[in-house]
């Protein structure tokens, strides 16, 4: 009984003490500052490449779920649909990465 008490007083201790670590972590970084971000004209060209890309073999992905008979076509066009609109937002947004409205504002665009 002895030992069951004294482990469960020694766990409680050390979980507090974890515990503690992060957030002193959090506390002592320094915040980021704004960047402006502008990309070359060579640089969107290979990252509209890169996502071309990504979006063909994602249309294969589900042609090929829709072919297995895992989805029905409807889905699959559905999933495309979204796909491809996703595809034109990034490339209105200039290939930039998405703000998120919940951090800070850490990049801007030129």
């Amino acid at each position: 009984m002895k030992k069951v008490i004294v482990s469960m007083c020694t766990a409680f201790a050390f979980s507090i003490g974890l515990a503690a670590i992060p957030v002193s972590a959090v506390e002592k970084q320094a915040p980021m500052q704004e960047r402006e971000i502008q990309l070359t004209a060579g640089q969107k060209e290979e990252l509209k490449q890169i996502h071309k890309n990504l979006l063909e073999e994602k249309k294969k992905l589900i042609r090929k779920y829709v072919e297995f008979e895992m989805i029905t076509e409807e889905t699959g066009d559905r999933i495309i649909k979204r796909y491809e609109d996703h595809y034109k937002m990034v490339e209105q947004n200039g290939f930039l990465m998405p703000h998120h409205h919940f951090h800070n504002k850490r990049w801007k665009q030129k």
